[in-house]
């Protein structure tokens, strides 16, 4: 039986590094996500325990643009654990291993991506500390970067310590002599990544750490063969002095001409997956063509040194639709199971005094009177143990609140409900009829948008019950209850309007599984 942490059950070892192993993971909504598990002599340390809680909170503002966003983080007794986006594709170092440098429009893609990444993580008061090929993913999209902070997890007391955390082919000179770092030092494993990608050579050379180290701090870098079009921008960031290199955000200006997150990460998926030619272009389209796409218009390469298009950039739009269908269909643990709602089976319609239910199209719609609160029971009941309810739902008309409830009963009232709001505000709540219930998170600030994915899961053990939380498959939420718990019963979906107003939810979809499955 595979190892579940933190309720990610490991599907397969992806790697291992300095601060422990990854793992290829299924999350408890029935996706892919990928885990690394801290090495146990840390998670046992107080101190690191206390910085761990600190640098995930720092990852977890990071916007989305171009990196592998971290979703969820936790220790479980003596185990650590930090869970990102799982991305498909190589590293940028196996890549340029074995399909030789980049140039043209995949280098500049690639020197987009990253920028807007560095962008978005200094945005967020956080420093990389170990850019490096290996922590860049090469996506059918685009480049993403991953462990952002992670090394600043484990103290740095000697020059030692740093060079086993980083590597020191992309340290800048200031790392390299101990002094405290800003974003500056990024900058510089920028430039160094972007000269790696493209010439295929280390910037300062191999060798001995030591020799490495020096060569960092007294020579210029080794950019022969470096496209002409990004040499200079390389060489910018790659001054010994950190006050002469360009911002992150003077990066994307002197590359895309502007600073915006949103419109950066446009041209790199635009760049990266290809276009057909300037005067007949349609507009972007992340789709490329079966076979071998074309080079972008604009290209910088050189004949002599054209680069065939990597296979797993060529039909990426079937990989995405691979991937989306095994990240997307929970695993059956039973005949029955999972059940999928089509909200023609026995889902209640019809009108009540708070409002009413009907069947709109392939969906379910609440329409809820001014004050009132509706919730609806699945036609099936839970499976004993832990269960994860699911559902995709709209806000419509109206202001209110709406979501998934669980451990539920239609006779009593009894249920947990776990709630979004229109002006994005999360919550669990423990309601029985006639009160107003016990409120067990929130409420508390998430992302919302037009359409959103709820999931909830409710286990329980030993006389307490367990709830968490997602939002388009981000953990936002996560409550206890050992008072008189509820136990597995029904669950269904809800929807309340504002005092004054009425409101109207659908409901696109609904679906019910024993949790771990």
């Amino acid at each position: 039986m595979n190892e579940v942490i933190g309720g990610y059950t490991l599907r397969r070892l992806l790697g291992r590094g300095g601060m422990g192993e990854v793992h290829l993971a299924s999350t408890p909504t029935g996706g892919l996500a990928a885990l690394k598990v801290i090495h146990p002599a840390l998670a046992r340390d107080p101190a690191f325990r206390r910085r761990f809680e600190r640098e995930v909170a720092a990852a977890r503002r990071v916007a989305r643009f171009c990196t592998a966003p971290v979703l969820d983080a936790g220790i479980d007794g003596d185990v650590a654990y930090l869970v990102t986006e799982y991305v498909k594709g190589p590293d940028l170092a196996q890549a340029v291993k074995e399909q030789g440098p980049l140039s043209g429009g995949n280098l500049e893609a690639l020197a987009v991506g990253i920028a807007t990444a560095l962008s978005a993580i200094h945005g967020a008061g956080v420093i990389h500390r170990d850019l490096k090929p290996s922590n860049v993913l090469l996506s059918p999209l685009g480049p993403r970067v991953i462990d952002f902070g992670i090394a600043q997890l484990v103290e740095h007391d000697s020059l030692a310590s740093q060079a086993i955390l980083g590597t020191p082919a992309f340290m800048a000179p200031e790392q390299v002599r101990g002094e405290p770092l800003t974003p500056a030092a990024d900058v510089f494993a920028w430039g160094g990544v972007i000269a790696f990608a493209g010439t295929g050579r280390l910037p300062f050379g191999g060798g001995a750490p030591g020799e490495v180290l020096y060569r960092i701090t007294q020579d210029g870098p080794g950019l022969d063969g470096l496209d002409e079009g990004i040499r200079q921008v390389v060489e910018r960031a790659l001054a010994k002095d950190p006050r002469l290199r360009p911002t992150a955000q003077r990066l994307l200006a002197d590359l895309v001409g502007g600073t915006r997150l949103a419109t950066a990460t446009e041209v790199v998926q635009r760049t990266w997956t290809g276009t057909t030619p300037a005067d007949v272009r349609p507009g972007p389209d992340p789709r490329p063509s079966s076979g071998v796409p074309p080079a972008p218009p604009g290209s910088m390469v050189k004949p002599k040194r054209r680069r065939r298009w990597w296979p797993w950039v060529a039909g990426a739009a079937g990989l995405v639709l691979a991937v989306a269908a095994a990240v997307t269909v929970p695993a059956l643990s039973q005949e029955n199971w999972p059940y999928e709602a089509d909200f023609a089976d026995s889902w209640a319609i019809g009108a009540s005094e708070g409002g009413s239910a009907r069947q709109a199209r392939s969906g379910y719609e609440l329409t809820v009177k001014p004050g009132w609160r509706l919730w609806k029971s699945a036609p099936r009941q839970e499976p004993e143990g832990g269960v994860v309810v699911s559902a995709k739902a709209t806000l419509e008309e109206g202001s209110g609140e709406y979501g998934v409830w669980c451990h539920g009963s239609a006779r009593t009232g009894d249920r947990y409900e776990f709630g979004v709001s229109g002006s994005g505000k999360v919550t669990i709540v423990k309601r029985r009829t006639g009160t107003r219930g016990t409120t067990l998170y929130g409420p508390a600030d998430a992302q919302v948008a037009a359409v959103n994915r709820v999931v909830a899961e409710c286990g329980g053990s030993e006389g307490k019950v367990t709830l968490r939380m997602w939002l388009n498959e981000r953990l936002v939420a996560q409550a206890s209850d050992s008072d008189a718990p509820y136990g597995p019963g029904e669950s269904g979906v809800h929807a309340a309007s504002g005092a004054t107003g009425s409101a109207r939810v659908r409901f696109d979809s609904f679906a019910l599984r024993p949790a771990g499955t």
